[in-house]
């Protein structure tokens, strides 16, 4: 029987042309070996198209890398702006902050993972988009409501999620080359430079022990003047305006990370993560009237180390432990402040220990059940006289139910979630202590059935989480209440999604005598489109808008709101063969947000829309992809970002109106391949590319946040070689 297996797996092996690895037991060494084919008599081979269903048991959007890197996009911030569901808050410009906030909750209800673990911030809550680059992300995923059994207890008390992957490593099983380098250049509008370079390497490959190590070193420069002109108003629409330049706008950031992959036997995997990160940025401020200036600067430093331990194939079994410390500093400096000293030079400085144990039992294919718990210490100090010092135990524990049954496929999730808090501080009062259960359940059923390239699903889910106050929302000088309420959020969701496949083939004869009769794919289209309708109610909501600048905030609390929409996506893709016209896709999303405040009655404010929440927004984007040949493509594409009618104040009057716009980009890119695999090795290859970016292509003069001005057109220019 062995005797056969060889000889049968030879034959596969020898007909597909792939270079073999043998190990010489003597020397140790691993050859590449080429095998002579032989032609076989005709025969005829049928085969299925390759069917990708959309995740159906949480609303879930995705974007690989093969599709930010045709996006005109340069921030993680620009492809969530064309998911559903998503409010964005950007401040203009490269360096300008930008948070994400999804249905209605702040942007602290919002987790950001990278590479599986939270990115946290203790004393706003917010993560800056900003300063995560696409070139070196291989997937960003949003996953709305409860996550799964094997993620860690801290994204179970998000309202949504924000799954940010860096890019994969090389699959080094049929490629002798031990390094691969990707540098790449980009160069833009308002003075923006942004070299970077990631250079993956194999330091191990042990193909008797089955154990690989590799590693990943990525560095990132960027900078920017932010000079970019804009269109001051003077009074109300009809007034006179004036057209002034962006002031204090310059960034200037650097970041470098590296990536250390473990591979054990195939039963261990171990990735290690160490990542530093710095900026200095002018705070342009809000304008006002004549008011265009502004000198306040900060500077951020941010370092942290992470791992990721996984035993998936322990039988029954399955272990995972996350552990991270982190460490940031902030400075906040205004050399024209009015007071005596005649400046203000504000650090804090913030500390993260984190540590998750993730254990999964599974006695049958069909039930899974598992216990997360995660420990977070944190606290913070700064320069401030009286400071108060504070620190923070957070103990978060998961105990996750699911079952997946296969005819009919049913997916079905229960979790209760205790969140544990202990603040303490060295001066003043500290927070009160906190101890809340928060229950969450999910079901989706295909219902369909098993049918091949077609899928219909139908979902709902509850889940109640609590959003804790950050330092600032408690101890912030002239803002901070340490009475504060924890936000109590209750979420429901029903939805459906829909995905389906159409093939057409057509039987081909090679021109060779001897070349086989084969079916091949001359068309392909994938259709997936969902659907959700939700309703959130938060009580004790916090709302943050900016008063002076981006480092002052003002905090207010609404008691209760409401939060009521829908959210639908589809996405079209379309392959031809054998053309120059390769594949094209289309991808549009719409949401229907109401969130309006519900606390008193007799309010002036009940029944608005709460601040920077439009009602209607939406995106449309647009993929076309041209090959000539193996080693060159062409490919185009197309974002339009719109959001309606949004309030810059709780009362929903004229005065406090901000108007809708749209915003239209294009890009340009091109890949050539120098080197062909069959005559040369695969290591010997070279790709060469350009990118050509035109944003804004109508110049609209637009704000997505009152009185800070978005920039126009502008250009980016990218060019990259990977070897």
């Amino acid at each position: 029987m062995r005797i056969r297996s060889i000889i049968f797996l030879t034959i596969i092996l020898l007909c597909l042309q792939l270079p073999a690895q043998v190990v010489d037991s003597v020397q140790g060494k691993i050859e590449s070996v080429r095998g002579k084919v032989e032609m076989l008599p005709e025969i005829q081979v049928r085969g299925q198209s390759e069917f990708v269903s959309v995740d159906a048991v949480q609303p879930t959007q995705l974007m690989s890398s093969k599709t930010l890197s045709v996006l005109p996009a340069v921030q993680v911030s620009d492809v969530l702006k064309l998911m559903s569901g998503v409010v964005i808050k950007d401040y203009g410009g490269v360096g300008g902050m930008k948070t994400v906030a999804v249905r209605g909750f702040s942007s602290q209800h919002t987790a950001v993972a990278y590479d599986g673990i939270v990115v946290a911030d203790g004393q706003t809550g917010q993560i800056d988009l900003s300063r995560f680059p696409l070139q070196n992300a291989g997937v960003v995923q949003l996953v709305m409501g409860p996550t799964g059994p094997a993620a860690a207890a801290r994204t179970a008390s998000a309202a949504g999620t924000l799954f940010i992957h860096s890019a994969f490593l090389p699959d080094f099983t049929y490629d002798r080359q031990r390094l691969h380098l990707d540098a790449c250049f980009t160069g833009g509008s308002f003075g923006l430079i942004n070299p970077s370079l990631r250079i993956d390497n194999l330091i191990l490959k042990d193909t008797i022990r089955r154990t690989t190590i590799s590693s990943s070193l990525f560095i990132n420069y960027l900078q920017s003047k932010g000079d970019y002109p804009f269109t001051l108003y003077y009074g109300a629409a009809g007034d006179s305006t004036s057209q002034e330049r962006r002031e204090n706008s310059d960034v200037k950031t650097f970041n470098v990370e590296e990536n250390l992959k473990f591979k054990f036997r195939g039963r261990a995997f171990l990735n290690a993560k160490f990542y530093y990160y710095q900026s200095e940025r002018g705070l342009p401020g809000a304008v006002l009237f004549y008011t265009v200036k502004n000198g306040q600067r900060l500077y951020d430093q941010n370092a942290f180390g992470q791992i990721d331990l996984q035993f998936p194939n322990m039988s029954v079994w399955k272990y995972r432990m996350l552990a991270k410390f982190n460490f940031s500093g902030q400075r906040y400096y205004d050399g024209e402040y009015l007071n005596a000293a005649g400046y203000i030079d504000n650090r804090y400085f913030q500390r993260e220990y984190y540590l998750s144990n993730i254990v999964q039992f599974q006695p049958i294919d069909i039930f899974e059940i598992s216990l997360a718990n995660d420990l977070v210490f944190g606290n913070m100090n700064a320069n401030l006289t009286d400071f108060v010092t504070p620190s923070r135990l957070q103990v978060l524990t998961a105990l996750t139910a699911a079952v997946r049954t296969h005819f009919p496929e049913i997916n079905a999730q229960v979790r209760l979630l205790h969140t544990g808090v202990a603040n303490w501080t060295k001066r003043g009062t500290a927070a009160k202590n906190l101890s809340r259960f928060s229950p969450a359940a999910s079901f989706s059923i295909n219902l369909l059935g098993k049918k091949p390239s077609i899928d219909l699903y139908f979902r709902t889910y509850y889940q109640n989480i609590y959003r804790i106050p950050t330092f600032n929302d408690l101890y912030y000088n002239e803002v901070g209440n340490t009475n504060l309420r924890p936000e109590n959020a209750h979420q429901v969701n029903a939805g459906v999604t829909f995905a389906r496949s159409f093939v057409k083939t057509q039987k081909m004869v090679g021109n060779e005598p001897f070349d086989n009769v084969y079916l091949e794919k001359r068309f392909e289209m994938n259709v997936t489109a969902t659907l959700d309708g939700y309703y959130n109610r938060v009580k004790d909501k916090i709302v943050a808008i900016p008063s002076k600048n981006l480092f002052v905030w003002s905090m207010l609390n609404f008691g209760k709101v409401e939060m009521s929409g829908l959210d639908a996506t589809a996405t079209t893709t379309f392959k031809y063969n054998p053309s120059c016209f390769k594949s094209a896709s289309l991808s549009g999303s719409y949401s229907l947000q109401r969130a309006v405040d519900k606390t008193d009655p007799a309010g002036k404010t009940y029944g608005h829309q709460i601040p920077y929440t439009p009602l209607h927004s939406g995106s449309l984007s647009a993929l076309v992809e041209f090959s000539w040949s193996r080693r060159c493509n062409l490919k185009i594409g197309y974002t339009m970002v719109a959001a309606g009618t949004r309030y810059t104040l709780q009362q929903n009057v004229p005065q406090n109106e901000l108007a809708p716009y749209t915003d239209h980009s294009l890009s340009l890119s091109t890949e050539i391949v120098i080197g062909d695999r069959r005559h040369r090795r695969a290591y010997d290859q070279c790709k060469l590319g350009f990118k050509a970016e035109l944003l804004n292509l109508a110049d609209k003069h637009y704000e997505v946040i009152r009185n800070y001005p978005m920039q126009g057109r502008s250009f980016r220019l990218t060019g990259w070689v990977k070897l």
